[in-house]
This record gives C-alpha cells, structure tokens and sequence, in this order.
C-alpha cells in the first residue's frame, strides 16, 4: 500500500499507506503485549481485508469487471478476492452486467433458509427466468439436494453471517424460508407462548434503529427524519434471542435483519419474499412489516395460500409476507381460471376408489371392514400436506407403498429430483423430511411471478400438465 502511495500520490491513496502503517504498528504492539492467537487473526484479516478493498479500487479504475478479466486475474489476486467474497461468489464483489437501459441482465437474488430448492424451481425451471440466486442453508443434505438439481447452495448459519457483506450490494431480492417447527400445529408451537412472540418482536422492533431507519420527530410533531444508527451489531442484535426455548421462532428476525442490513450499506434490495407456517403469529408479521413501513418500503402484503390452487396434487397451506421497496405490483398470485385437480392417485400412479393409509397398521373394524382410527383419506382427492412420516404412506387394502420421488411429485417437483441423504444409512425419512419442508414450486412461480411482474400462469399451467399429464378441466 505504501509503495502503490509513492507510485499514485494523492490524498486517498496517502490515507491507505497510513491506515496499512498504522496496522502493522498496531499489530508488532499487539505481538510485544503477548495477545491471544484469535486477536491476531483478527487484526490479521482486517489487514488482509484493506488489501483486498485497495486491489478491488485498482480493478476498478481499469474499467467493468467482465467474466473475460476475472479470469485472468493471476492467482494470488484472485485467491485474494475469493477470501474477501466468501461466502458469496467473487463476481458478485462488481456490479452485474447491465442491457442499454442499466437493468441488469441477471439479477442477484439470496435465496436464505434455501432447502432443497423449492423457490429455485418455481423460479428457474417454472418460470424460466434468469437469475443469478445464491442459496444458503445449514442442512448439508438439503444443500446437496440443490446443487445436484443446479441450484447452488452453501452451507453456512444464516444467522451467523454479515448481512452487510460487500458482495452483497447489488443484491435486489431477499428470499426467506424460516424453519416453521416453532410456529406449525404439527410442532411443539414454542413460538406462540407469550413470552417467546413478545422477544421475538422486540428484537424485530429494534433492527430499524440498528440499520439507521428508526423515524424521529420534531416536538411539535413534524418529521425529523431517521435517527443515527444505533450502535448495535448484527451480533448483538441477533444474541438477545438467546433467551427463546425454541432458536427456531428467533430466525423470523432474519425476515427484517437481512434486507434493513443491506440497505444501510449502500445495497440495491428492492424486494422481500418471507414463506412460513400459516399459523405465524400476527404480532410477528406486524413488527416485521412495521420495521419496513418505517424504513420507506412502499408496499407490504401478507396471504396464505394453498399450493392445491396452483396445481398441486397436495394440500399446503402457508403464510406469505413480501415487500417492495419502490413499487407496487399488478399481477395476482391467483389464477385467473381454476387450474385442474389433480388428485393424489393420479400423481403416484394409482386407479381409482383406493385409499392412503398414513398411520401404519391398525386393528380393523368389524362394522366397516376398515382399519380402525383417523389418519387415512381418499387417493381420489388431493392428498393431505406431505410430512416426514410420508415415506411410510400406503394403500389401505393392497399395503402398496409411495416412494421417494412420488412424495417429491406430491409436492411439485420432477420425478427425477435428486433428493440426498448425507450420513449413514438410506436416509429414507430425512429426504421425505426434506421434501415435507419446501415451498411448492408452483407456488413460488406465482408468488416471485408478481414480484417481477411476470406473467406466471401460463409458464405454471404448462409445467403442471407435463408433471401431471394433465387435462386443461377444471
């Protein structure tokens, strides 16, 4: 730094040869005051970091970062700039190409509590749009699934990293699919106690304040605008949820944490996609939409839908929340026409008048010559919402089982999914587990369809038909 100084003079290049002195002062100091190894490494990586933003400025007077001269960097800068980007991609350290009019060619989306791909198919496969989406999720064999089907996906705790991550600037889409167990009935609804919603929504309440748009005024009322950020890190903020008996309820913070931490870092968010249980709490849902409200997004929606009305041979009722910053959408997340059933026998393959049983064996009833107790249902309707306990499914009276990719058909995705288990074993519950757990793809069309202002139904009834071999009947 001090020799590209001596080569460059000026002020901005004076000030990073004094800040790179002033760092290898601090740290021979540090060295002589005998400080622990993690304390190093630290300042360490400071160091290492002011160099990568100095070559990143080097870069930059050269000109747009195109694909042809970040592979021809030579290897140190690039191992450099790698380390500086990670865990994001290091082309997302520039801006994304852009057509004629500044809009850019594929746009960068995060896809957070990514699973095994639910929102990329809907996006990618049944919408067909071009997107450059990072997903992350802690699950490895979720993550796994992904990638195998051509999505990517790290794994990594969304709730461990930087919200306000350089590479994360010219992100304009945040997708959130926070774990449901603490909210849906067929959890221990930790998150519905009282005290769990009231931290909950306190910390959701003080991320506007952390991000720089908590709004003040005037003592005669009159708008002051923003007050100064408040002082507290990501980390602090996240770490008052410590307290919760379920981690999980806590990650619906991430929902106002992500997007309000990009933006107060000179980031490009222009939308939110929140999917979660349809038995979220309404407080929960108001403290997220008022930390947005009050950071100056235009428009906040919420809606449950089923997946059944998108096309899909299954029940799943879940709770949207999206947001937009600038505008307001026109394209409906509902049909303009029914679309038609598709039941759950047509889906894994069955004739008619059988019926699932979804409980194991049971003793029969001598008065109906069935199986004793509740659990099973018609295969000539749509099937109930796919659980864990899915792969365990079964006819009633032959004792014909579904397998892996019927339980992924149930759900919208292609026969030839490639659900992976990591660990020993098959992993026969885990992949139904995973499969259990995602956003309908259909679903997710619709829903990032308005967001776009795409006109998704066609594209969706026309991936419908081909997944179905269905007729266009109501």
């Amino acid at each position: 730094m001090t020799a590209y100084a001596a080569e460059h003079p000026g002020p901005e290049a004076a000030e990073w040869a004094f800040v790179a002195q002033e760092r290898v002062a601090e740290c021979t100091y540090r060295i002589d005051e005998g400080a622990g190894q993690d304390e190093l490494q630290g300042l360490a990586d400071a160091a290492r970091g002011e160099l990568a933003a100095l070559t990143l400025g080097l870069l930059g007077e050269a000109g747009p970062m195109t694909a042809e001269r970040l592979a021809a960097l030579d290897a140190d800068t690039l191992a450099l700039l790698t380390w500086y980007a990670a865990p994001w991609p290091v082309r997302w350290l520039w801006p994304p190409e852009t057509d004629a009019h500044g809009v850019a060619l594929r746009p960068r989306i995060v896809n957070l509590f990514h699973g095994p791909g639910g929102w990329s198919e809907g996006i990618c496969r049944v919408l067909g749009a071009d997107v450059d989406m990072i997903g992350v999720d802690l699950d490895p064999g979720a993550a796994a699934t992904a990638n195998a089907a051509g999505h990517v996906c790290i794994v990594a705790d969304v709730a461990a990293l930087d919200p306000e991550h350089p590479a994360l600037q010219w992100v304009v889409g945040v997708i959130l699919s926070p774990p449901c167990q603490a909210f849906s009935p067929a959890g221990r609804r930790r998150g519905h106690e009282v005290a769990a919603i009231e931290l909950v929504c306190s910390v959701i309440r003080s991320v506007g304040g952390a991000a720089g748009y908590l709004q003040t005024v005037h003592a005669d009322g009159s708008d002051a605008g923003c007050a100064p950020r408040s002082g507290e890190t990501w980390p602090e903020v996240r770490g008052q949820l410590a307290g919760l008996e379920d981690e999980r309820a806590g990650l619906m913070a991430e929902a106002a944490i992500w997007p309000l931490a990009m933006l107060c870092s000179n980031g490009s968010v222009e939308w939110v996609a929140v999917e979660q249980s349809s038995a979220l709490p309404a407080e929960i849902e108001e403290a997220i939409f008022f930390e947005f409200e009050q950071a100056g997004w235009r428009t906040t929606e919420a809606m449950t839908l089923d997946s059944v009305e998108h096309g899909s041979p299954s029940h799943r009722k879940r709770r949207f929340l999206t947001a937009y910053r600038n505008q307001t959408p026109v394209i409906s997340v509902h049909p303009e026409t029914p679309f038609p059933v598709t039941t759950f026998a047509q889906c894994v393959g069955w004739g008619p008048g059988r019926r699932v049983n979804t409980r194991g064996q049971r003793g029969i009833d001598p008065r109906t010559g069935r199986p004793k107790g509740g659990g099973g249902f018609s295969a000539d309707r749509p099937s109930n919402c796919v659980t864990a306990t899915a792969y365990g499914w079964k006819d009633e009276d032959s004792g014909q089982r579904i397998h892996q990719n019927d339980i992924g058909r149930l759900v919208g995705f292609r026969s030839d999914y490639p659900w992976t288990h990591i660990g020993r074993g098959e992993g026969i519950r885990t992949r139904a587990q995973q499969a259990a757990d995602v956003v309908c793809p259909m679903t997710a069309a619709a829903v990032i369809g308005r967001i776009l202002n795409l006109h998704w139904e066609e594209q969706t009834r026309t991936y419908v038909t081909k997944l179905y071999d269905t007729t266009e009947t109501a």
